[in-house]
């Protein structure tokens, strides 16, 4: 069974997090739902997620707009690996520095084997928010009525200019989608036990 915790605030809402593993002293989450939507990055360029957007807001303005001073504490700067992109050598590999991350293909797998376990709804303000995600579910009356959508991963697609994606049936989209695309967001993140 599944455990949850809740832990910070965002636009208003308490975050609820699922708890993907427990170790001594840390727990590593997952937000429950999609929290927001954004671009990994605003141009469609050769980026990573070093490089990204996107990762400066979640560890900048997300970090600082979900969570109190004494919550941030708590929150454990973690080492953080993303593999290189498939065919293109060693490009977009890197270890980061990151008290907020999103997932990266390979642990999606290992934390959340089954395509029914990736599938999450939105919270209300993101599709209020977000042109794409809003026209995703009325183009989709299957995903409208269930109310999931799709949401980053942080590896590379076929290119580095793309990012995986998880779809609303919790299928993984390998290849991505590009950065300037704008997409779910679940963030991840160590908390200190």
């Amino acid at each position: 069974m599944r455990e949850y915790i809740t832990f910070g605030n965002y636009a208003g809402n308490p975050v609820e997090w699922l708890v993907l593993e427990q170790t001594p002293g840390k727990a590593l989450l997952l937000s429950r739902y999609v929290l927001d939507a954004k671009r990994m990055c605003p141009d469609c360029i050769y980026t990573s997620w070093s490089e990204s957007t996107l990762r400066k807001w979640l560890n900048q303005e997300f970090l600082q707009n979900a969570f109190s001073p004494e919550e941030q504490q708590k929150i454990i700067n973690a080492e953080i690996f993303t593999p290189d992109c498939r065919n293109f050598g060693k490009i977009g590999e890197n270890y980061t520095q990151d008290k907020i991350f999103l997932l990266s293909q390979e642990e999606l797998y290992r934390y959340l084997p089954d395509h029914g376990d990736r599938t999450t709804p939105a919270e209300v303000h993101a599709v209020a928010y977000s042109h794409d995600l809003r026209d995703f579910m009325s183009l989709l009356p299957f995903y409208q009525e269930r109310q999931n959508c799709w949401w980053w991963l942080r590896s590379t697609g076929d290119e580095p200019n793309n990012f995986g994606v998880v779809w609303s049936d919790g299928s993984v989209f390998a290849f991505g989608h590009y950065a300037n695309y704008e997409r779910g967001i679940r963030p991840a993140l160590y908390l200190a036990l």
